[in-house]
């Protein structure tokens, strides 16, 4: 009896220690997490008007376009955004491709987007609606007029029908862009102009951020 006391005691004491081994372990709490927003100094930047390389897309949309990506960039607090003359860079932007609705067959027979797939998709059942937007983005100082760092910056988006497209819209793009929310083309415009929003915090060198902090 005594010995089988001893056994259930040893196999309690094996779980106890089984248990504190198992413990989660508590994050750092000045991990990368928990850090606040940027502090840091910033550069003087300007945007340039979107120049417009393509057709079908008139200038009170173009100026949206900058107006929601002046917005992304003053939100990353890294820039300060003053006139052309004040700017240690220029930032250009040029609209490449920007189409807003582009109906294809489905994949397979009549797909691909043209007119004859949209024609066919029709006649095989609900058509899929696709938007397109290239945008060429470039960083170029001001004073020497040397392009810094440049990219293409491409998204489609295909909507399934029955489908609703989803994405974070701020009041910036409910004023400015309200004809292209929740459809397939405010994604497309969502995510280029974050992407550039991104590519430019990213790819802007770090003797430019010279400015203080007011």
């Amino acid at each position: 009896m005594k010995k089988k006391f001893r056994l259930l005691i040893f196999a309690g004491l094996l779980l106890a220690l089984n248990g504190c081994s198992s413990t989660p372990h508590k994050p750092d709490e000045n991990s990368a997490a928990e850090q606040g927003p940027y502090l840091g100094p910033q550069a003087k930047i300007a945007v340039s008007d979107f120049e417009v390389k393509t057709s079908g897309l008139d200038a009170q949309v173009s100026q949206a376009l900058k107006e929601y990506f002046v917005n992304i960039l003053d939100n990353t607090r890294r820039f300060v955004i003053v006139p052309p003359q004040d700017a240690d860079l220029i930032i250009s932007v040029g609209i490449i491709e920007f189409v807003p609705e582009n109906s294809g067959g489905k994949s397979g027979l009549a797909g691909g987007g043209s007119s004859a797939s949209s024609f066919m998709g029709g006649l095989l059942g609900e058509v899929q609606n696709k938007a397109n937007m290239q945008l060429s983005l470039r960083i170029i100082d001001r004073a020497s007029s040397e392009v810094v760092s440049s990219r293409d910056i491409q998204s489609q988006v295909v909507e399934n029908p029955g489908k609703k497209t989803r994405f974070p819209q701020d009041k910036v793009f409910k004023e400015g862009l309200s004809d292209y929310a929740g459809t397939p083309m405010g994604k497309v415009i969502y995510d280029c102009l974050s992407e550039a929003g991104n590519f430019t915090a990213q790819n802007v060198p770090q003797k430019y951020y010279s400015s203080p902090r007011s």
